[in-house]
């Protein structure tokens, strides 16, 4: 006879300590990443400051953000009233029932990534560790090349440090690129939270992160959820 049917007070304490454990963990990964926040769009042009704190409310975790400022930037923030540890140590925001509103992936240095269909690319990061000045721009003036993973360079860039508007400094293009880049045109850049961004003339963006190894690699946009890989090295 199955021990659960003879033994239903077993059965019920064995699944309140699976509860308690779940709950302990997720406390312990609450408090590893509560903090100070800063949610940013993919440009870096909405910003929305947020405290992620280990204080258990209905759904997950507290959150804590000024309401008025950061809805009229970040729409989907109005339904957010909690946030939750994620798989792989990445952070939920979530509805008071616990559905996911937005999913970030842990990224490098206290960067976390969060792709939204049909929206765009939103990145959440950690003011305490995140290493804001890894890189400068001064870091990133001169000649790179373009390509697409394990193939030749398709195109030579050079980022300048001459202004072009904007926050932004003008690219030199050599001749015989690749069609696709020659079609997109880059025209100006700018450092935006971490990452490298790429600006055709008529303001169409390609967004490049670095990666584990330190290779610059395109990221998704809001247009495109899986884009056509490229590298940028030096």
């Amino acid at each position: 006879m199955n021990i659960f049917a003879r033994s239903p007070c077993f059965a019920l304490a064995l699944l309140a300590g699976l509860s308690g454990a779940q709950a302990q963990e997720n406390g312990t990964a609450a408090r590893a990443l509560a903090s100070n926040y800063q949610l940013a769009d993919a440009v870096g042009e909405r910003k929305c400051p947020i405290m992620l704190e280990a204080k258990s409310v209905p759904g997950g975790f507290a959150l804590s953000f000024d309401r008025a400022a950061c809805r009229a930037v970040f729409a989907h923030l109005a339904d957010v009233v909690a946030w939750q540890p994620a798989p792989a140590g990445g952070i939920n925001f979530v509805t008071a029932k616990g559905a996911v509103i937005t999913e970030f992936t842990e990224g490098v240095g206290g960067v976390y990534e969060a792709i939204r269909e049909n929206d765009g690319v939103y990145f959440l990061t950690n003011l305490k560790i995140a290493d804001t000045g890894e890189t400068q721009t001064k870091d990133l003036v001169g000649q790179w090349n373009l390509s697409r993973p394990d193939g030749p360079t398709i195109c030579q860039i050079t980022l300048t440090n001459e202004t072009a508007g904007d926050n932004r400094f003008a690219i030199r293009v050599a001749s015989g690129c690749d069609s696709a880049i020659a079609a997109f045109g880059p025209a100006t850049w700018q450092l935006s939270n971490g990452d490298v961004v790429l600006y055709s003339k008529s303001g169409e963006l390609i967004r490049l992160g670095k990666n584990e190894e330190g290779v610059w690699e395109r990221v998704p946009d809001q247009n495109q959820s899986r884009p056509r890989p490229l590298l940028m090295t030096r």
